[in-house]
């Protein structure tokens, strides 16, 4: 019996079954990732109009410094993404890590686990054939613990003895 996954109905999905992104969630999902890049996108972009804006006032002078203020935002827009993608694979890759030692512990704790029990049930089977065997030599001890006649259930299958059903050397008696 299979279960349909449960669809958000607030969520648009493509052919193939995915979310689609809008422009604001991916706009968020990106300055999450790397908040730096938009807000240095903005100064670039700020920068540039304050540019275009002396350039119609004719104020050369200003224009060029807001020109050299739109490079090196520039510059250390570039530098943002290229460090952000490099600490996002860096995260990505330990988490990875971390999630597969994780794995591997629960694995290690899992193999622990299955071979204690196997130790606990070898250890119960160990103890109840001793106590199978103590109860058999105090039945021996006692000349058969009141039961009449020897042999298998008190006698049913064979006394022992001569006219019984005897082992391979004759004898009637089973060593433990």
């Amino acid at each position: 019996m299979s279960t349909s996954p449960v669809v958000d109905p607030n969520v648009l999905l493509d052919a193939n079954g995915m979310p689609i992104e809008t422009w604001g969630g991916k706009f968020e999902r990106k300055f999450k990732e790397n908040p730096f890049v938009p807000v240095l996108a903005g100064l670039t972009t700020a920068s540039l109009v304050v540019a275009a804006a002396k350039l119609r006032r004719r104020d050369s002078t200003s224009m060029n410094h807001w020109l050299r203020v739109r490079v090196v935002m520039q510059g250390l827009t570039i530098v943002a993404v290229v460090g952000g993608s490099w600490w996002y694979g860096q995260m990505k890759h330990q988490k990875e890590a971390a999630a597969a030692a994780e794995n591997e512990r629960v694995l290690e704790r899992a193999a622990f686990e299955a071979r204690l029990r196997a130790a606990e049930e070898a250890d119960r089977l160990e103890k109840l054939e001793e106590q199978v065997h103590a109860n058999a030599a105090a039945a021996a001890a006692h000349g058969g613990g009141g039961v009449s006649g020897g042999g298998w259930l008190g006698g049913w299958f064979g006394r022992g003895g001569s006219g019984s059903a005897s082992g391979a050397n004759g004898s009637s008696t089973s060593s433990l």
